[in-house]
């Protein structure tokens, strides 16, 4: 299979998705993922992970593996828009943070079950119980640190990641060669820096910019360029 064969599969499911968590944004329903507030007059406890998110957390991870089984894309042309790259990042940190909170959630819905008896999708309670604070520490904690690998695993094995496939495009190394895993992850995060923190993604406009080779400063430091997919 080709990953340009998953491209409308691809946006399709990024536009249920982002259609879905728009209309229930309101909703008590939305919560996904875990978080604890405790101060010395309030102490809440909220995790969760609703059907309908386990739903597209199952959708989104078949999606992936069958894009990171796809076959490597052959080397092309440069792709040089940068907006191209924005939107792709975007898209990618959006799914990524939705399944790694769906797993989370999940998880924290199992524990939850396992002391009580009782299933909830949604927890949000007051009362305080043991290892409250280590599954939300680490459930926030193991959501980053799994979240950049979902740019680093198919940046390493020469494939697109799903933004990237909707956006016709894929990052590889100049050498030919592969980027080795830490490599890959290293830049994940600084290519999460860099589409979060503003200045420096103006500042891609202007500094090691080589449009014909379809290279921006991260580029540079990493010594990789982006292809349009064939």
């Amino acid at each position: 299979m080709k990953v340009q064969s998953l491209r409308w599969p691809l946006l399709s499911y990024l536009i249920l998705l982002l259609s879905v968590i728009a209309i229930n944004s309101t909703s008590d329903e939305l919560g996904v993922g875990v978080s604890m507030n405790w101060t010395s007059d309030d102490y809440s406890f909220s995790a969760g992970a609703p059907p309908w998110v386990v739903a597209f957390a199952f959708v989104g991870i078949c999606l992936c593996v069958l894009l990171y089984r796809c076959q490597i894309p052959v080397p092309t042309e440069p792709m040089p828009h940068l907006i191209r790259r924005y939107l792709a990042g975007l898209a990618d940190w959006a799914i990524a943070l939705m399944l790694a909170a769906s797993v989370v959630g999940l998880l924290n819905v199992l524990v939850e079950y396992a002391q009580t008896g009782n299933l909830e999708w949604v927890i949000d309670r007051q009362e305080h119980r043991p290892w409250d604070a280590l599954r939300a520490f680490g459930g926030v904690l193991s959501m980053f640190a799994v979240m950049p690998l979902f740019v680093a695993v198919p940046m390493a094995t020469g494939r697109p990641t799903p933004g990237a496939c909707i956006f016709g495009y894929c990052v590889r190394p100049d050498t030919g060669s592969r980027l080795t895993l830490w490599s890959a992850f290293l830049r994940a995060l600084l290519g999460a820096f860099a589409l979060f923190a503003w200045p420096c993604w103006i500042m891609a406009y202007f500094f090691k910019r080589e449009k014909n080779l379809g290279k921006f400063w991260l580029d540079a430091v990493f010594e990789t360029h982006a292809e349009f997919l064939k």
